[in-house]
């Protein structure tokens, strides 16, 4: 796991997802029904956790655990993973 999975499986955990749920393409609107407000505390935790500064146009790239993990790869210059 790297460090980027690390500190994204420590969120999950405030946020109340099982590991075993945690899939690169599980989504956070279907799979995990998120409302706004958890969407929310889910960007305000990859900001802080990241050092990042998210742009709400941003937020259509933050639509699967994969997707996420690869904008903040791409936002912290670590390899992207396809």
């Amino acid at each position: 796991m790297d460090q980027i999975e690390e500190k994204f499986s420590r969120i999950f955990k405030y946020m109340g997802i099982p590991r075993a749920q945690f899939r690169l393409d599980a989504s956070f609107l279907k799979d995990f029904e998120f409302n706004e407000f958890q969407f929310n505390c889910l960007v305000f935790y990859i900001k802080n956790y990241f050092d990042l500064n998210i742009d709400e146009s941003d937020y259509g790239k933050l639509n699967t655990i994969g997707n996420t993990m690869n904008f903040i790869r791409s936002k912290k210059h670590f390899p992207v993973v396809v």
